[in-house]
């Protein structure tokens, strides 16, 4: 999550977030979540009774995945016709799906499958081969959790924001943008997917012993949290050594991906930042040409280059770079050789030290050219004079923005349950939340499935691969925010 947007701490090093992992999964009581999304309480430690199914919510047919062992796992969690369970418990445990999977977890489902079925009404032949799994695979040293994992799949998720403190408001929206997403998919799909909710305080300590509490004792085989990254490292890497999966809303530091192939994160990368912006460009100006002014600091540099391959990218000429060395108080000449190159639009890529000093010259000399640019162009932060020199100036932020339909529709439900307009972790929320739930309605049965899933919906290109950053699944873009009257304020929102 950008820190200039959340003022959030100066993000911890992986090294002490691992540190802070042995304390996660020490040994230790678990406490009552603080909220509940549809969830039971926690099971006890190493209980082995069979487990049981969900009830099926009224309402119309509901569709199954479309793959046959992942709709006979959805059947059997949802509280299955006891003369039809045996034959899918059966069928399920000889399925390529369970057949697939490693050793403990293969023997997981294959026990819980057979559980379910003895408990419905087996036939002669069917209560043989039921008792024979039950009897081969109940002397087998299979962790609790494992068979509390096999129980649930992947339709429990545990989450992890902060509820209370400084940053109740950003944890408390994005928990009502998710729940959007899975009430979605419960009127229409099987199996019913529901949530354990923790509070986190914003307190790393606080959310690695919860993330325990989560994947030892709930047994979830998904972790969405936290919000921050400094607070994501330790949940990372404590489900990394239970072979969950973990789904970060908003962190952004391209090293928690190397903590594990099952590390994800719903992050905009610069490219996809830079395809936005040259897509508006594009739009605004279609036969206009753009000049850069760019910082000469590595980052700067880096932006600048995304921008100039998305520009190419979208056919738009690039009238000219004009690279400003640190220290540089004059931009006079500068401004004027991209003048005099007749370019409509100015990128302006740098710091908030560059855009204060660029702003008032840009305001004087160049009056009537259009402004663009990434966060440094937010206003707040910058002398008056460089606020009202800003007036008209569009820049994109590392956040989503709904567009189309899909916002429309958003905006609706959000409103209607929540009497307020949605907030930019709320649409976090949703668009984690359609992750998981269309991973799920293809067919994902437990946790390596739904990594597998999840990496088809990481962007394309290097990127996407080193940062695990997931695309929407709906149409959304990042957010294009526009200055006025000194203040950024949604595109959308301007006459």
């Amino acid at each position: 999550m950008d820190r200039s947007r959340l003022r959030h701490r100066g993000c911890a090093s992986l090294a002490v977030a691992l540190v802070l992992l042995a304390p996660a999964l020490s040994s230790s009581q678990p406490a009552t979540p603080d909220t509940t999304g549809a969830a039971t309480a926690p099971p006890a430690a190493g209980a082995a009774s069979p487990p049981v199914a969900r009830p099926v919510s009224s309402g119309p047919q509901r569709h199954y995945p479309p793959r046959r062992g992942a709709e006979l796992k959805a059947r059997l969690l949802e509280s299955p016709d006891p003369n039809l369970a045996p034959s899918w418990a059966l069928e399920f445990a000889a399925s390529p799906e369970v057949q697939r999977l490693d050793p403990v977890p293969r023997a997981a489902e294959q026990l819980w499958a057979a559980r379910i079925g003895l408990s419905g009404n087996p036939n002669g032949g069917q209560r043989r081969d039921l008792s024979a799994i039950v009897d081969r695979l109940e002397g087998c040293p299979l962790d609790s959790v494992a068979i509390k994992r096999a129980a649930q799949g992947i339709a429990r998720i545990g989450v992890i924001v902060p509820l209370s403190g400084r940053y109740e408001r950003y944890g408390k929206t994005f928990v009502n943008g998710l729940r959007i997403a899975i009430e979605e998919h419960n009127r229409e799909f099987a199996p019913t997917v529901s949530f354990v909710l923790y509070d986190s305080e914003g307190d790393p300590l606080i959310g690695a012993r919860k993330a325990r509490w989560l994947l030892k004792d709930h047994g979830v085989s998904l972790l969405i949290g936290e919000l921050f990254t400094a607070n994501t490292a330790p949940l990372a890497a404590a489900t990394q050594v239970v072979g969950a999966v973990l789904l970060s809303p908003s962190a952004s530091n391209e090293r928690l991906a190397t903590l594990g192939e099952a590390v994800f994160q719903l992050h905009v990368p610069p490219a996809a930042l830079a395809g936005a912006l040259a897509r508006y460009v594009k739009n605004s100006l279609p036969r206009g040409a753009a000049g850069f002014i760019v910082a000469s600091t590595s980052d700067d540099s880096a932006s600048a280059a995304h921008a100039m391959a998305a520009c190419r990218a979208e056919g738009i000429p690039i009238a000219g770079v004009e690279r400003v060395p640190e220290g540089a108080v004059d931009l006079t000449k500068r401004l004027a050789v991209l003048k005099a190159k007749k370019a409509k639009t100015l990128i302006l890529i740098g710091g908030p030290r560059l855009v204060g000093i660029a702003a008032p010259q840009i305001a004087s000399g160049w009056p009537d050219v259009k402004v663009v640019g990434f966060e440094s162009l937010d206003p707040e932060g910058l002398l008056r004079e460089a606020r009202q020199s800003l007036e008209g100036a569009s820049f994109f932020v590392a956040d989503y923005a709904l567009i189309g339909a899909s916002r429309d529709a958003f905006a609706q439900k959000y409103e209607r349950v929540n009497r307020e307009p949605p907030t930019r972790m709320s649409v976090r929320g949703y668009l984690v939340g359609l992750a998981v739930t269309r991973a799920i309605e293809t067919g994902c049965v437990n946790a390596s499935g739904l990594r597998e899933t999840l990496r088809g919906q990481l962007y394309e290109g290097e990127e996407g691969r080193t940062l695990h950053a997931l695309r929407p699944v709906v149409p959304a873009e990042p957010e294009r925010l526009v200055v006025r009257s000194g203040k950024a304020i949604a595109a959308e929102l301007v006459p």
